[in-house]
């Protein structure tokens, strides 16, 4: 019994050991892999334009240097085009908005209480990427979006293109209203410049790879 219970580990069983671990081993990375990789991940780099309008002239207010997430996801032999979008949001200081116009800044400033709330934040608590011809896609998200200290549950449209170099430029607007976030139109020139209650948001999103 001793000499056949060794016998199991003599040379030529070793070897018959061996070479059916490699053939296991192989199995397992040919198979296809289930779930997605990501590649591309990380932050982002974003422009936001805030377009209003007034009884005078219409009006923009920018942040050209805004940084956020966003994680876009691909499945598994599939590089050239995502399959979704994990852990996309933004935050930025009301103080980063500039219209060139540093009187009407202030005011705008005031009307989004920026003494208590310092910041306009959105983040995606789901989102989804729908395929469309060539390298555009469109991405939805639903998150909540808050201004002015106040939060409501929207949802963001983006039209999106994946380039060559592996990164992702997504464009898109959306629409509100201020007085849905307790904000009253600012007035500018005593008065004389009213703003309307319409806003509109314009957002150019570049991920990189």
């Amino acid at each position: 019994m001793i000499t056949d219970r060794h016998s199991l580990f003599s040379r030529p069983y070793i070897a018959y050991a061996l070479i059916g671990l490699a053939i296991l081993l192989m199995a397992f990375s040919v198979a296809p892999i289930k779930g997605i990789d990501n590649m591309a991940a990380g932050s982002a780099e974003a422009d936001i334009k805030v377009l209003g309008t007034s009884n005078i002239h219409n009006w923009t207010m920018e942040d050209k240097d805004v940084t956020c997430t966003a994680r876009f996801t691909y499945a598994a032999g599939k590089s050239d085009m995502p399959a979704g979008l994990e852990g996309f949001g933004f935050t930025f200081p009301v103080h980063n908005l500039k219209s060139g116009e540093s009187g009407m800044d202030s005011k705008a400033y005031d009307a989004m209480k920026v003494k208590n709330n310092v910041n306009i934040v959105f983040m995606a608590s789901s989102s989804t990427v729908k395929p469309g011809t060539g390298s555009q896609f469109s991405v939805k998200s639903d998150g909540r979006l808050t201004i002015a200290g106040v939060s409501k549950l929207i949802t963001l449209t983006a039209a999106c293109m994946a380039k060559a170099d592996g990164s992702i430029t997504c464009t898109g607007t959306y629409k509100l209203l201020m007085s849905d976030y307790q904000i009253k139109p600012p007035t500018y020139m005593l008065g004389a410049l009213k703003t309307g209650n319409a806003l509109m948001i314009d957002f150019t999103m570049i991920v990189k790879k």
